[in-house]
């Protein structure tokens, strides 16, 4: 947050003047003193009257107080999460692009699925096919001139979205199956061991590397969360 310096004005000095005091007419010079004539028969002179001292003592200004000298405030840091106050323009046509491409939405989307699909093979064909069209999706995406670190995470959760959609491809079991619900998926599964018995072991490191592969998706997921985060990006707004 900004704070506004509170500049002190500056304190206005008050003049003090001297009242000069006229000086009072000497009585002695207007008024002789009266003669009184002493019993020797020589005049008596009254003493004159006591002069007081003209004038007033000097009132001395106070010594005035300077203002206390206010030292600047050192900016805040950001934080690595807090959204950037000034955006590149590399970042706003990325950003563009993903709303216009419906790729911010479809991530959303794919959220809210991951969220309540359950064992619902038709919710588990709808994300295979969101995981596909964003694939596709993100291959056309430009990420020349981004910052490097909302650049890579881009790249890397473009890249592991491409390897899983890849690994799906490569399913054993066929989407038609896998839709038929969990008694037609037994019972072929039983059919195909019954012809293949090396099958279950290729089920086995399929599931493996799938299982690798939703990691590494995860992982990239979370670090693009944050990349988006600091740069404004929101897909929930979508």
């Amino acid at each position: 947050m900004k704070k506004q310096l509170i500049i002190l004005s500056a304190l206005c000095f008050n003049l003090v003047f001297l009242n000069s005091c006229g000086k009072e007419d000497d009585p002695s010079a207007q008024n002789p003193p009266d003669k009184k004539e002493s019993p020797g028969g020589r005049p008596k002179f009254s003493a004159p009257p006591k002069e007081t001292g003209s004038g007033q003592a000097a009132v001395k200004p106070a010594p005035e107080k300077e203002p206390a000298p206010v030292e600047p405030e050192a900016p805040e840091e950001a934080t690595d999460n807090e959204p950037n106050t000034s955006t590149p323009p590399a970042v706003v046509a990325f950003t563009t692009e993903l709303r216009d491409k419906g790729i911010l939405k479809l991530i959303k989307r794919m959220e809210n699925r991951e969220e309540g699909r359950g064992q619902n093979p038709l919710a588990m064909l709808d994300m295979l096919r969101d995981l596909n069209d964003l694939s596709d999706k993100l291959k056309t995406v430009k990420t020349e001139g981004l910052p490097a670190d909302l650049k890579e995470p881009a790249e890397q959760f473009r890249d592991a979205a491409a390897d899983m959609t890849a690994h799906l491809e490569e399913m054993p079991i066929p989407i038609d199956i896998l839709t038929g619900g969990q008694e037609a998926v037994g019972e072929w599964f039983s059919e195909k061991v019954e012809e293949d018995p090396g099958f279950l072991l290729s089920m086995q490191d399929w599931g493996q590397t799938m299982g690798e592969l939703g990691g590494e998706m995860e992982e990239a997921g979370t670090d693009m969360e944050t990349a988006f985060a600091k740069y404004g990006i929101d897909p929930s707004a979508e």
